[in-house]
């Protein structure tokens, strides 16, 4: 990758349905300048804590504030070191923390981190918040899950079907918390012009299936791609707290207005979306030759953990379509607050994109009415149970 090359990024944390705090963390740190995007890329993280109390929230706002800082400030030793180190610092420091006071007894968090840097993409992780990427239709998960489930799948004890029957899902074999533990490090993977990478804790993976997630971020700004998943995962019941982190590898172009968005949100004041100011001069070499391009790499033995087809076909928004009309008898029969003119013109424009065989339309219409029933039904159950 170069240094002003086009990253869009987007994140989105909530609480879920059931939960009343959220111990889910995420961090975005954008290199300060050119040299220390050569020495240390952009890191992208999700945490997801655990513990009673505020033990959970505690562990993974240290894993997000705590490993950035320590990576990008690091002086000797190549990113995957660095990273790793950073890492296994912060699991000791929560352990110190945890063993001091008997309210943090057990406290630890899961964290999964991308970094975009010059030689590709590198994944360090703990626990089973997973990374992915999306390309050329298909979404690969790039993070193996440190979970009793996938362990014994991989060591041949029991067949993928057999553990999602008889195993629980959410308990994990390793996190940040313990005074030592091994950091998995993937990488680094070559990055190709129109990448999509999500990072997401299992409150959004669980719900949610990887075409699914797939479909939403391939055709979607990260900014409403996070969104529509969110509310997505609350509609299935939002029993965990839920957070996405996307960012997406050059520019976006709107395929209804054909607009481009060259920058994310927080760089329309005029700072570039590599997180610093260009100079004239590299502005003066784009306009007339336009954009760098990507240089990839030919990866190693890359492992794709998991890897599926995400189109917007039938099945997907056949199933999406039932689970909002199913969410939207029920707003009506239990009297939810919802703005119904609203409501049902995003359901008129969905049946017209139907009909004239619109699919991305259908699925963009299905998400706007998920963020509505979502926000809607959350709050509806805060009332309830008040």
């Amino acid at each position: 990758m170069n240094w002003d090359d086009i990253i869009i990024d987007a994140s989105a944390s909530d609480t879920g349905m059931r939960r009343q705090n959220n111990q889910d963390s995420h961090a975005t740190v954008r290199a300060a300048n050119r040299d220390t995007w050569k020495r240390r890329g952009h890191l992208f993280m999700v945490a997801d804590g655990m513990g009673a109390h505020a033990a959970g929230e505690l562990a993974s706002k240290m894993a997000c504030d705590l490993i950035p800082h320590s990576y990008m400030k690091a002086k000797a030793g190549a990113p995957g070191e660095a990273i790793a180190k950073a890492f296994r610092d912060v699991s000791s420091q929560i352990h110190v923390r945890a063993a001091a006071n008997r309210d943090f007894d057990g406290m630890g968090t899961t964290c999964s981190s991308l970094l975009l840097l010059p030689e590709g993409a590198l994944v360090a992780h703990v626990g089973d918040s997973r990374v992915y990427r999306i390309r050329d239709g298909r979404i690969d998960q790039l993070s193996f899950d440190h979970s009793l489930v996938w362990e014994l799948v991989r060591r041949n004890h029991l067949t993928p079907e057999q553990a999602n029957v008889s195993i629980p899902k959410n308990v994990i074999t390793r996190s940040l918390g313990p005074a030592e533990v091994e950091v998995d490090l993937e990488g680094p993977l070559a990055v190709h012009e129109g990448d999509v990478y999500l990072l997401c804790s299992d409150g959004l993976s669980g719900p949610v299936a990887d075409p699914e997630l797939g479909a939403f971020a391939a055709h979607f700004h990260p900014r409403e791609a996070c969104r529509y998943l969110v509310h997505l995962a609350n509609l299935r019941g939002g029993l965990d707290n839920i957070t996405v982190v996307m960012a997406r590898i050059g520019p976006w172009v709107d395929p209804e207005s054909g607009e481009i968005d060259h920058q994310d949100p927080s760089a329309k004041k005029g700072r570039p979306s590599n997180g610093a100011t260009r100079s004239w001069k590299d502005r003066l070499i784009e306009r007339f030759t336009g954009p760098k391009p990507l240089q990839p790499l030919a990866p190693e033995d890359e492992h794709r953990y998991r890897s599926c087809e995400c189109p917007i076909d039938d099945k997907l928004l056949d199933d999406l379509g039932r689970l909002v009309e199913d969410v939207r008898e029920a707003a009506i029969s239990q009297a939810w607050g919802v703005d119904w003119p609203r409501l049902s013109e995003h359901r008129r424009k969905l049946q017209e994109a139907q009909a004239a065989g619109r699919r991305r339309i259908v699925l963009r219409e299905i998400g706007e009415m998920a963020s509505m029933l979502g926000q809607a039904g959350r709050f509806h159950r805060k009332q309830v149970a008040t």
